[in-house]
């Protein structure tokens, strides 16, 4: 057995810049270029718990409640803690 590690060693923070390519005409990031983002920090995140192959299986639920605009970043950190 795996001795366990703190949660901050598979620490993830993911920052990107959005592009006109990342959006629509009215200048709103679509929101499947952000579950790409969640997704590349997801595995990430758990390669870096894992230190193994990880792929994502599924997730339940993701509510968009503000908009990100053409340049403007995006930032997320996320954490493993199982």
């Amino acid at each position: 057995m795996r001795p366990s590690k703190p949660v901050t060693e598979s620490k993830s923070i993911l920052s990107s810049q959005m592009l006109p390519s990342d959006a629509n005409p009215m200048g709103f990031v679509h929101g499947g270029t952000i579950l790409k983002l969640v997704d590349v920090a997801a595995g990430v995140t758990a390669l870096r718990h894992t230190r193994e192959t990880v792929v994502t299986a599924s997730m339940d639920r993701m509510d968009f409640y503000n908009p990100v605009y053409v340049g403007g970043s995006y930032t997320e950190e996320q954490y493993s803690n199982s």
